[in-house]
């Protein structure tokens, strides 16, 4: 009978933060200073964005009426949509509420994923360690790394990164 031969090692790691990265401004800098980062010595693109929020109609006596939950797939799109909805008169009519509309930013998401490369020596060969990192308000992961050596990049570059405690 044939054996099964493991032919990779793939692990995944996550680190939640102490507190949410607080602003969107904020998060945006994490995100530049991820992509920006060149000392890890890491080939990353970025394969994907979701940005969520929500608008909460209130009636004429300020009650809350109901509200709409935005998800847009770039950062400029979420604020797009987030100034159409709060505030605009034709939808908070379309709404049937005769009150008005605001974001609120407690329940806000934010996350972009990378697809990285890392090359990393074993013996005298070098070896592509292909793996997911995904940063997000309230933590940030890395999936399908095989080398200690990748997960030890990231947690340094993250170590530095105030937001990212």
């Amino acid at each position: 009978m044939a054996d099964f031969t493991k032919t990779a090692i793939s692990q995944n790691a996550k680190r939640e933060y102490i507190s949410p990265i607080p602003t969107f401004e904020k998060f945006n800098e994490v995100i530049a200073a991820f992509t920006g980062d060149t000392s890890m010595g890491i080939t990353k693109t970025k394969s994907s964005e979701t940005y969520k929020t929500k608008i909460i109609y209130f009636d004429a006596a300020s009650n809350e009426h109901g509200y709409a939950l935005i998800y847009a797939a770039t950062a400029s799109e979420l604020e797009e949509a987030s100034s159409l909805f709060a505030g605009n008169e034709a939808s908070e009519t379309m709404a049937g509420i005769g009150g008005s509309a605001s974001k609120d930013s407690r329940d806000d998401t934010w996350s972009v994923k990378f697809s990285c490369t890392n090359l990393v020596t074993v013996g005298s060969k070098e070896i592509e360690d292909i793996f997911t990192v995904t940063i997000s308000k309230e933590y940030m992961s890395v999936t399908g790394f095989s080398y200690d050596e990748t997960l030890s990049k990231i947690e340094t570059w993250a170590d530095g990164q105030t937001v990212l405690a």
